[in-house]
């Protein structure tokens, strides 16, 4: 009995110290389980007023895009009315705005819904060689304004249909290439696409959007992809935004269960990059080209019809490296039931033609890459091979000597039109090679191939003869779209002339002078052809030693021209 009690005596202090130690730890744990409560409730209070939130975002800028929608409409049916020049520019500046604010709540919509979990993306069969080609033609003109190269390198091996959200491929790159651009200010804008891996069924696709702007320091870099984010948030900086765009992209791509990131140094530029996988419709590849010469015009379509493919109208293609050649022709035919396709070189065409029908080809004869000749006989060469119609082919050219009339009817082509362009002439074509589809380019009451009147006595009317404007006017309605897109191109030609002059590339300046020479022609330009043709001329004969002085002729002559048709669109 001694015994015992003197173990419990032992014992009892280290079970009392046990005791202890659990009613401590079931206080903790009651005290845990309140916090836990209390911190659940809470949580839900923030779901709940973060749903409050982004509902509440996602309405009103549903219920604001109403009237935006409005004032953006009827602000263009405005600009088609006669207004002042002062009018004119105020209603401008209005368009202008309103479209940038529709932009900006898009993007708030945008970010409410994926803040929402109730963005979902359409999965439907595309062209993913057709839409790069109608983004890049939209960014090469916002490039040329600020004098950089933009270009694309088109992996040749990207099927011909996906399953995918286009809509949403496209918002990302459009944010990107527009950043992209907006932060550069020298050089050029990239964008690459290559397939990274083929699957039993789908395709992992790599895009990447490259500049040589400002660059990112790295310590930047992590927040570019947050919500209201921006590198330079300071209230001096020189680029508006709110920030939302490069978050709304990354979190686009998550969804479509791929990646995004950039890569960028200080100083020399940034390439941002995403990866997606989507499946493929068909085993074909969808050929866009040799990747360096996958550029801008990438297979661009432009349907007149607003369909592509369908059977309703005439099919035409119209090949011309020149975009003033192209934006003319694409003009004469506003008011006729066509379907339009374009391509910049005889690669592109022979491509376009490989997966398409035509009724008719404009093909121009002098292009780089392929030539027109080198083009007709590889369409006929496909077509034959594969059993199917020959479409008409027209040639555009400006050389009218018998060697060149001949050449074309020994590749196959039907008729001919001579630059600068004769709407008359073009009527005539029309009439005697499509005459089921009843096509008018020529208003009714003018006769096939009217000359028009002289210049006036104005001296500045002797840079631009007023007859040659006023033809494109009584055929085409309102020529300020082709005057915008040749002012644009005009720069850019002169810009690779003088580069071809610097570097004694005779073959370039031979190119280069002979297009600027069949665009300014068609606005009656004649003293700038005809300096451009002498330039093409000593060019072919390698005779370069007087190209120089007379580049200096040709951009004096260039910049008269250039201020007398900004005043023809004010």
């Amino acid at each position: 009995m001694n015994t015992t009690s003197k173990q419990e005596q032992t014992t009892d202090p280290a079970a009392g110290e046990q005791r202890k130690r659990i009613t401590e730890l079931e206080s903790m744990v009651t005290l845990l389980e309140m916090e836990n409560r209390h911190l659940r409730k809470i949580a839900r209070q923030a779901d709940s007023a973060n749903k409050a939130k982004s509902d509440f975002l996602a309405m009103i800028s549903h219920e604001i895009r109403t009237p935006m929608n409005g004032v953006i409409g009827i602000t263009e049916l405005l600009l088609d009315t006669e207004l002042q020049s002062r009018q004119r520019y105020f209603a401008e500046l209005i368009l202008g705005s309103a479209r940038n604010l529709l932009t900006l709540i898009n993007s708030l919509l945008d970010f409410s819904k994926i803040e929402a979990n109730k963005m979902v993306l359409e999965v439907e069969q595309f062209d993913l060689t057709e839409l790069l080609g109608e983004i890049m033609a939209l960014y090469e003109v916002s490039g040329r304004q600020k004098g950089l190269f933009v270009h694309a390198d088109i992996d040749r091996n990207l099927a011909a249909s996906y399953m995918g959200d286009a809509y949403r491929i496209r918002q990302v790159l459009v944010n990107l290439l527009g950043n992209a651009i907006k932060f550069t200010d020298r050089g050029g804008v990239g964008l690459t696409v290559r397939l990274q891996e083929r699957g039993a069924e789908g395709d992992r696709l790599r895009f990447e959007v490259a500049d040589t702007g400002l660059g990112i320091v790295p310590e930047k870099i992590d927040q570019l992809f947050l919500p209201f984010s921006q590198v330079d948030s300071s209230t001096t900086r020189r680029h508006g935004g709110t920030g939302l765009g490069l978050s709304i992209c990354s979190r686009l791509v998550e969804l479509m269960g791929g990646n995004i990131d950039v890569e960028s140094t200080p100083g020399e530029g940034s390439t941002f990059w995403f990866e997606i996988s989507m499946p493929r419709v068909g085993e074909e590849a969808a050929v866009a080209g040799p990747a360096e010469e996958a550029v801008t015009d990438v297979a661009a379509v432009r349907d007149g019809s607003g369909e592509r493919g369908t059977d309703r109208g005439a099919a035409i293609l119209i090949v011309d490296d020149d975009d003033t050649n192209r934006v003319l022709l694409e003009q004469s035919f506003r008011n006729n039931d066509v379907r339009l396709t374009m391509a910049g070189n005889g690669r592109e065409a022979v491509e376009v033609c490989r997966d398409a029908d035509f009724d008719l080809i404009f093909m121009d004869c002098q292009m780089p890459v392929m030539d027109g000749f080198e083009a007709v006989l590889a369409i006929n060469e496909l077509l034959k091979a594969d059993g199917r119609k020959r479409p008409v082919i027209i040639a555009l050219t400006a050389d009218v000597t018998d060697s060149t009339r001949k050449r074309c009817r020994e590749v196959g082509m039907d008729d001919y039109l001579i630059k600068p362009l004769d709407f008359g002439e073009l009527q005539r074509v029309l009439d005697n090679w499509l005459t089921g589809y009843r096509l008018r380019v020529t208003p009714r009451h003018r006769l096939p191939g009217g000359s028009g009147g002289e210049s006036g006595p104005d001296g500045r009317q002797n840079v631009v003869r007023l007859s040659s404007l006023e033809k494109l006017r009584q055929n085409i309605g309102d020529i300020r779209p082709v005057i915008t897109v040749f002012l644009s191109t005009m720069r850019t030609r002169l810009d690779e002339l003088e580069k071809a002059i610097a570097d004694r590339d005779a073959e370039t300046i031979q190119r280069t002078a002979h297009t600027l020479k069949g665009s300014s022609s068609q606005f009656g330009a004649e003293e700038l052809s005809r300096l451009c043709l002498q330039v093409e001329n000593m060019a072919r004969s390698n005779n370069l030693q007087q190209v120089e002085p007379l580049f200096r002729r040709i951009t004096r002559v260039a910049d008269q021209v250039a201020f007398f048709l900004h005043e023809q669109l004010d």
